[in-house]
């Protein structure tokens, strides 16, 4: 098997599980960044949920080890800046 680098998305307050649809709202800078590479590739992300909602820039040892490889099917810019993607 292959490994690919895929873009990661940190999820506060939300586990996202293999084969759930779940709306997402994203404003961090880091998480909308991930959001637009996932666009133009082929739309898939790694969701991964952070062990503590209050950090803001979460790194690695802030991250649960396991996540979920999800793809965007809708992703929507609102007009205070966040998305709304649904996943």
């Amino acid at each position: 098997m292959k490994s690919k680098n895929l873009p990661a998305l940190p999820l506060r307050d939300i586990v996202v599980f293999p084969h759930m649809v779940a709306p997402l709202f994203v404003g961090r800078k880091l998480s909308v960044n991930a959001l637009n590479l996932a666009m133009v590739n082929d739309k898939r992300i790694l969701l991964i949920t952070q062990k503590d909602s209050k950090t803001d820039d979460p790194v690695p040892e802030n991250l649960y080890q396991v996540g979920t490889l999800a793809k965007i099917l809708q992703l929507l810019k609102l007009p205070d800046g966040t998305i709304k993607v649904l996943v």
